[in-house]
Order: C-alpha cells, then sequence, then structure tokens
C-alpha cells in the first residue's frame, strides 16, 4: 500500500480508551491523555478507521539505512593507497 499524501494516523489507547492522532509513522507516541506508550500499537486511517500495515515496510526502509558501506579500517585503506 503507498503512502497517501495528507493522510492522519490514528492510534487507539489500551489504557485510557482514547484515540491518539498523528500525521507521522516514525518515532515514538505517547498517548496525550495518560502517557502511555503507543510507539509499537498498529496504525489506523483517522477517517475510514482501516488499519494500515506500515510498520513491516518502515522497519525495512530503516534498515536500508543501517548498511555500512565503508569497512572499519577505511582510514588505513587510504593512506595505503596513497603511500604505495
Amino acid at each position: 500500500m503507498q503512502k497517501k499524501v495528507g493522510i492522519i494516523y490514528r492510534k487507539n489507547c489500551d489504557k485510557c480508551n482514547r484515540p491518539s492522532y498523528s500525521s507521522s509513522e516514525i518515532g515514538s507516541w505517547k498517548c496525550p491523555i495518560c502517557h502511555n506508550d503507543l510507539t509499537n500499537y498498529p496504525f489506523f486511517d483517522a477517517i475510514t478507521f482501516e488499519q494500515i500495515h506500515i510498520h513491516y515496510v518502515l522497519k525495512k526502509a530503516l534498515k536500508g539505512y543501517q548498511n555500512v558501506y565503508y569497512p572499519n579500517d577505511h582510514s588505513t585503506n587510504q593512506n595505503k593507497k596513497f603511500n604505495a
């Protein structure tokens, strides 16, 4: 499912039974009423109340940014090239 432009996300707090709304799917998410951590709760479309499955896609996208493209001894490899 592609991300819709201008979508508002909803999460339901099971501690105070109140909805919480946000326009961002990243970062921590605290209930504004009771401060319960809703970060790992499922996302819902605030208008249609349909569950949105973005958690897996987001984790996969974030994992892509964790790749290391240089070896740990990158600086010593550069020195070997110039000293050779």
